[in-house]
C-alpha cells in the first residue's frame, strides 16, 4: 500500500517535470524561495511585511532580492498590496510538496527514530513532544495519528484555528485517507474550541469532556480515542491554567485513552518545561524519544 501511494506521487512529479524549466529548478533548490513559495501556498495573498514574518529573513533588503529572483512565480496584486503564486509558482508548490511527501514516506518506511517510537504508544500513555519546526511536528504527530486508526481507536487532532486549513491539506497529502473523517473515525477539530471554549480552561471541564468522548466513541464500536493535541492557544493565553490541566492529566491518562501533546519549544521557558515533563510519560523531540521514569 505504502509503495503504491509513493509510486503515484512521484507520477505526479513526473507529470510535472513536463513543465519544468531553470526558473522552477532555481526556486525550488533556494531554502528562502522555498519558505517564500511555501508561505504563499499557505496563504496566497501576503504583504511584504507578512512574507518577512513568515519566512523569518530579517532584512527586507534580502527579501526584496528573493522577491525579484522569483518574478515569473509570484506576483504582486497592485490593489491589494499583496504577492501571490503564478500558475507557475502553484507548480512549483505543488513540486514542493509532492518532494516533501516523499522523503517524509520514505523515512516513515524505514522506520526511524521518533516515528516509529509514538506509533508504538499505548492506551495510558500520555506523551510530550517538543518541536521546533511544523515539518517535525506533523511527521510525528501524524504517524502517531496512524497508528491509532490501524488500531480500530477514534483519533482526535487538535490543532491551533489559524492552521485548520493548512492541517487538513497536509494530513490528505501525507495519505490519510478522506473515509476517515465522513464516518467519523477522524476529527479534525481547534484547540482554541476544545480547550478555551467548551472546556472553559478548566481542568475539570476539559477532562470531563474527554471522557464523554471516550464513551460516546465506545458506543459505536472504536476501541478508545488517540489524541494529538497543538497546546499553542494554551500557551498563549492560559499558560497557568495549561500547566494545572497538565498536572490534573498526570503521568497516567484512562486505559481507554492515549495522549500526545505537542509543544513549540520556543512558547516555553525552563521552568514551564520541567514542569510539564514531570506531567509526562514519554518524552519525544526531533532527535531523541524515551519513557520518563
Amino acid at each position: 500500500m505504502i509503495i503504491i501511494r509513493v509510486n503515484s506521487y512521484i507520477g505526479s512529479v513526473n507529470r510535472a517535470l513536463k513543465n519544468w524549466d531553470d526558473e522552477i529548478l532555481k526556486a525550488i533548490t533556494h531554502p528562502v524561495r522555498r519558505r517564500i513559495i511555501e508561505s504563499l501556498r499557505e496563504k496566497n495573498g501576503l504583504s511584504f511585511n507578512e512574507l518577512i514574518e513568515c519566512v523569518d529573513i530579517g532584512n527586507h533588503g534580502k527579501l526584496g532580492f528573493h522577491l525579484r529572483a522569483l518574478k515569473g512565480l509570484i506576483e504582486r496584486e497592485p490593489s491589494k498590496n499583496k504577492y501571490i503564486l503564478t500558475e507557475k509558482g502553484q507548480l512549483a508548490s505543488e513540486l514542493i510538496w509532492d518532494i516533501r511527501f516523499i522523503i517524509s514516506r520514505g523515512r516513515r518506511d524505514v522506520q526511524q527514530e521518533p516515528t516509529r517510537y509514538v506509533r508504538h504508544l499505548t492506551s495510558g500513555d500520555h506523551a510530550l513532544l517538543l518541536y521546533d519546526n511544523e515539518r517535525v511536528k506533523r511527521e510525528i504527530a501524524y504517524s502517531f495519528l496512524e497508528a491509532g486508526l490501524e488500531k480500530g481507536e477514534a483519533v482526535v487532532y487538535l490543532v491551533s484555528k489559524n492552521k485548520l486549513d493548512s492541517e487538513n491539506r497536509e494530513i490528505q497529502r501525507y495519505g490519510i485517507a478522506t473515509d476517515y473523517f465522513r464516518n467519523g473515525t477522524f476529527a479534525l477539530l481547534t484547540a482554541e474550541e476544545w480547550y478555551l471554549k467548551k472546556g472553559k480552561g478548566q481542568a475539570k471541564t476539559i477532562m470531563a469532556n474527554w471522557l464523554a468522548l471516550v464513551k460516546e466513541k465506545q458506543q459505536i464500536g472504536f476501541r478508545g480515542i488517540r489524541v494529538a493535541a497543538e497546546m499553542e492557544a494554551f500557551c498563549k493565553h492560559a499558560i497557568d491554567k495549561l500547566l494545572r490541566y497538565e498536572a490534573a492529566l498526570g503521568r497516567q491518562l484512562p486505559s481507554n485513552m492515549c495522549g500526545l501533546c505537542l509543544y513549540n519549544t520556543e512558547m516555553l521557558d525552563e521552568k514551564q518545561l520541567a514542569q510539564l515533563i514531570k506531567c509526562h510519560s514519554h518524552l519525544i523531540s526531533r532527535d531523541i524519544s524515551w519513557k520518563i521514569t
